[in-house]
């Protein structure tokens, strides 16, 4: 009841909050990157028009580029290293960065932060960058990533020539609990929790892990002032490998192509990805998989609506599965009702969706290492939504989206011993639970609505908040493990004087549900506050300090896995 009653608390303060949103920063047009398992924030500017000309993807990671600015909120978040530490991602700086940039920073339970930036070139035409990234927690619940990337820019007449490499070392322990629970009674099977070293028989796995990431990438595109016949094309490979015994192997080809045709757009986009396997463990089999998409679309482009008519085609060759034809829908519109104040937009599409351990790992990196994911794949996924600006700068945007996958992926403790007995076998001896995962998989529904507000005022206050209620519908599990049913995240930067600067930032979710056997065990809450402040020393130098998980919620990000509860972080930050 008390969590209960805070948590109503903290959501009628964002609330509040919202309410004097005025004025928000300009956001980019349309943005559409649905994941059945991630939220979907559609973004407009001046509810302006779909961007259609080609855009090659970059590659498949979380880009963590640093702004040079004394400001606090920026460069390379803080977040990064508070308690649950995301897996180690390649980065590549922006083709906009102005000046280097150095950063360290130290809390309490060993938590560290290093951070360089420097641009190698720096011309019109050209740029040569490298970065290098480190952030860390050194304790029981060890975690850290190191990474560092160079990235090449050479702008011609009418292309843009670009490539990269970059790499990155993570590592991380296994500190999370084990269950053990005794069927031996049907009517009240008994759940013991122990810190896995607690157990002799199971110390093999109290050890920790290693993974290195990889990659390079070429590619070409048209600069936006060729309207005519636009193009793009990239070449990306991508290195995964764990102590564990596993490598993967991903190789990728993108290309683009459109033309203007009776004052409309005629295109293609195709896609090749090819994913090769060595594996070291031998109760393990993994397979080669070779997937190709088509997606030829025609689009109309108005003043006063865009419409996309397209059509997408998957073929998966070397899977195990009998299906080698996938095919969706893809349709997109959007009507600016009211121009710069009210847009209405609606789509619908569908993908096939490969499921790398590359991925997987970012996800929970805890996974079981003798598995290959399977693929998922979505027919049809139909959204709509409506963005407002009411007044200047203020956005307000709602949306529904429903998506049904087949095959979607779900995570659920690894059994071991004799795991599989249940409460309707009952048996003497224990079944143990242990700190790996293993994938689960079920057709799976979800319906998500949700809505946006953001404001800035006069660049010196910032409030973004958004919320989203999800309904899953599996058919083949009893609950969709480890998805929340509610989402809600609240982010506040406000420049006090011209060298002070603080940030505050809140996630919460909740209706989390773990599987553990035959039992259900409900997740508490995710309410994660974080607070923070930045003092200009000098135009170069600034120092801060940052307050993470304010109120010490040591929840439970994945079963078993308690996440850093409290901590402090200081340092400063040089930009040259």
């Amino acid at each position: 009841m008390k969590k209960a009653a805070f948590l109503s608390f903290i959501m009628a303060t964002t609330a509040t909050l919202a309410v004097f949103a005025q004025t928000v920063e300009e956001d980019s047009v349309i943005n559409r990157n649905i994941t059945i398992e991630r939220e979907y924030r559609p973004v407009i500017q001046d509810a302006g028009k779909i961007n259609t000309q080609p855009q090659m993807l970059e590659p498949n990671v979380t880009r963590m580029t640093p702004q040079y600015t004394t400001d606090f909120s920026k460069p390379l978040q803080v977040e990064h290293n508070i308690h649950y530490l995301n897996a180690a991602e390649l980065m590549y700086p922006s083709k906009n960065n102005k000046e280097g940039m150095a950063r360290i920073g130290l809390g309490s339970a060993f938590n560290s932060l290093a951070n360089f930036a420097y641009p190698l070139i720096k011309k019109p035409d050209m740029r040569l960058d490298f970065m290098l990234d480190h952030y860390g927690l050194f304790n029981r619940k060890a975690h850290s990533g190191t990474q560092a990337a160079m990235t090449f820019g050479k702008k011609f007449r009418t292309l843009d020539l670009y490539t990269g490499i970059g790499g990155s070392h993570e590592y991380y322990k296994y500190y999370g609990t084990i269950d053990s629970i005794d069927f031996s009674d049907p009517a009240a099977p008994k759940r013991i929790t122990r810190p896995v070293d607690e157990i002799p028989s199971l110390d093999a796995l109290w050890r920790d892990n290693h993974q290195w990431r990889a990659n390079a990438h070429i590619g070409i595109r048209t600069l936006p002032a060729n309207q005519t016949l636009r193009y793009a094309a990239e070449a990306n490979y991508d290195l995964f490998h764990s102590r564990q015994g596993i490598t993967e192997h991903t190789a990728r080809f993108n290309a683009n192509v459109d033309g203007e045709v009776g004052g409309n757009r005629l295109g293609l986009d195709f896609e090749s990805r090819n994913l090769f396997y060595q594996n070291a463990r031998p109760a393990a089999t993994f397979n080669n998989h070779y997937i190709l998409s088509l997606n030829p679309y025609y689009s109309f482009e108005k003043d006063a609506f865009d419409l996309r008519l397209g059509f997408r085609a998957d073929l998966s060759l070397g899977w195990s599965g009998k299906q080698v034809f996938f095919p969706s829908p893809d349709i997109r519109f959007e009507w600016r009702a009211v121009p710069r104040m009210l847009s209405i937009y609606a789509g619908i599409g569908g993908k096939y969706q490969p499921n790398t351990l590359g991925d997987i790992y970012r996800e929970n990196c805890f996974l079981n290492p003798d598995l290959q994911p399977a693929d998922t794949y979505t027919p049809f996924d139909f959204y709509a939504g409506m963005k407002i600006k009411p007044v200047a700068g203020l956005l307000i945007d709602a949306y529904v989206d429903y998506q049904y996958t087949f095959n979607q992926y779900f995570f659920v403790n690894q059994g071991i011993g004799n795991a599989s007995v249940s409460a309707t076998e009952p048996n003497d001896r224990p079944a143990y639970y242990i700190n790996r995962f293993n994938l689960t998989y079920s057709d799976a529904g979800l319906l998500k609505a949700g809505a946006r507000i953001s404001y800035n005022y006069h660049n010196t206050v910032s409030i973004r908040l958004h919320g989203a209620y999800n309904h899953w519908n599996v058919k083949q599990l009893d609950y969709a493990w480890y998805k929340p049913a509610f989402e809600l995240d609240l982010n506040t930067q406000v420049r006090i004087t011209r060298k002070l600067s603080a940030y505050a930032n809140m996630d919460v979710e909740g209706g989390r549900f773990a599987s553990v056997g035959n039992l259900r065990v409900g997740l508490d809450p995710k309410i994660d506050i974080n607070l923070g402040a930045s003092y200009a020393l000098l135009e170069q130098l600034s120092v801060f300090v940052k307050i993470n998980n304010l109120i010490n919620n040591k929840y439970e990000q994945w079963y078993g896995y308690e996440v850093q509860g409290f901590n402090i972080m200081a340092g400063a930050s040089f930009n040259f």
